[in-house]
């Protein structure tokens, strides 16, 4: 038999690359699984959350996540803009929060009984509206939060003031996810992020590797004994054995007959395990087996 291998040549391996196991970009991949089901279940809280709040028909949608330095994503906020930065204990994590400035100085106008239809003012925000904005900075956080309360203890809240500076060369060059959502409140339409340093969520990698607790987790146990009852098993049971000389089996013809008598008890296994014990029994012109006794393992 003769082992065949292909080999490469030089001009095959252009497009081939050394896989780096630190690169960021094999752990982005990962992280990204779990933001999209965190960002799509603060789609629907926050979408209920804000109707509440504004008295008005509102519609949150999870449009993207994108990996940009903090640079990038600093400068390529679109004008006018507001953000806030927060804080994310247990784990020292601080993102920042930013929304388009023409849609939320909508959504004042409207909480404070508006049409939205006034036009912007071109000076800022007096105490009272800037309390509102926290407000809804916050209240965006607290449905955040809860979108992470079944993946690990998140408890998100807004810092007294901004350090992100774009004249920080350690600061510029740091990863962060951001995730995109587009807002519409009453027909008026605008955008929305959240921005996590990718750095600050090296816990979820740790958390990943940790075993579930089932034993502590009645759910988890529940499902997984419902996958376990729809497992396919081949049961397996010998019916009759009979010794014969080498010498008879070897003069063996078509059409020869072997007698055989079927034992008053067989057992059935599932590969190599015995499960019960059974008889031989007829059923409607079909043999069947009827379990006589389950064996303890």
């Amino acid at each position: 038999m003769t082992k065949k291998s292909k080999i490469i040549s030089e001009l095959d391996q252009i497009e081939v690359r050394a896989f780096d196991l630190a690169s960021p970009e094999h752990r982005i991949g990962a992280l990204q699984a779990i933001i999209d089901n965190v960002c799509k279940q603060f789609e629907r809280s926050a979408r209920q959350s804000f109707h509440h709040l504004l008295r008005h028909p509102v519609e949150f949608r999870f449009e993207q996540q994108d990996t940009l330095k903090l640079q990038d994503y600093l400068q390529q906020l679109k004008k006018p803009s507001l953000y806030r930065e927060f804080m994310v204990n247990p784990h020292d994590l601080h993102g920042a929060v930013s929304i388009d400035g023409d849609l939320l100085f909508f959504m004042v106008d409207l909480f404070f009984g508006g049409s939205g239809n006034n036009k912007r003012r071109q000076n800022d925000m007096s105490d009272t509206e800037l309390r509102l904005v926290e407000l809804f900075f916050n209240q965006a956080l607290e449905q955040f939060s809860n979108g992470w309360h079944s993946i690990t203890n998140w408890q998100s809240t807004l810092t007294e003031k901004n350090t992100l500076r774009l004249g920080n060369p350690m600061q510029n060059n740091q990863l962060y996810q951001v995730c995109r959502f587009t807002l519409e409140v009453s027909g008026h339409q605008g955008w929305f992020d959240i921005a996590l340093p990718f750095g600050g969520l090296d816990f979820l990698r740790d958390q990943q590797c940790k075993p579930a607790d089932v034993e502590a987790d009645p759910e988890l146990q529940a499902k997984i004994q419902e996958k376990l009852c729809h497992i396919p098993m081949r049961l397996m049971t010998t019916l009759c054995e009979r010794r014969l000389a080498l010498g008879d089996v070897m003069d063996l013809k078509p059409g020869d007959v072997i007698p055989v008598e079927l034992p008053g008890e067989v057992t059935v296994r599932a590969g190599k395990t015995s499960l019960f014990k059974a008889r031989i029994a007829e059923n409607n012109s079909s043999l069947v087996l009827q379990i006589q006794d389950v064996i303890k393992q």
